[in-house]
């Protein structure tokens, strides 16, 4: 089965604008798009530390349901891949500040 999770962070910057697609994706049901932040930034108490956590925000479903309009964090990602293997979802990720015209080559792999 054609199955692929999330790249980690580590991926490189070159992939930052380009659209990734994971989950199930060949023989899918459904697909979802969703856009990836790194929004969630915060200094930690009595130190200098500054963290980002990933979060991704559903656009649009096709012939499927997520339970959640937000995934935040690696056990949120977890579970969105799990789920996507187990439904038959491909997921689409558009980059932060992503155009009219990624969205619209979101849109045209989703019909993949």
């Amino acid at each position: 089965m054609g199955q692929r999770n999330f790249l980690p962070a580590s991926a490189g910057k070159d992939r930052q604008n380009k659209l990734v697609i994971s989950g199930t994706t060949k023989g899918n049901v459904g697909c979802a798009i969703l856009e990836k932040h790194m929004a969630l930034k915060r200094k930690l108490l009595f130190a200098a530390v500054i963290y980002a956590r990933t979060e991704f925000r559903v656009l649009e479903t096709f012939h499927c349901k997520l339970p959640k309009q937000k995934f935040v964090g690696q056990g949120d990602v977890n579970k969105l891949n799990r789920l996507a293997s187990k439904e038959k979802i491909k997921l689409v990720v558009l980059p932060e500040n992503y155009t009219a015209a990624q969205l619209e080559e979101a849109r045209k792999a989703c019909k993949e």
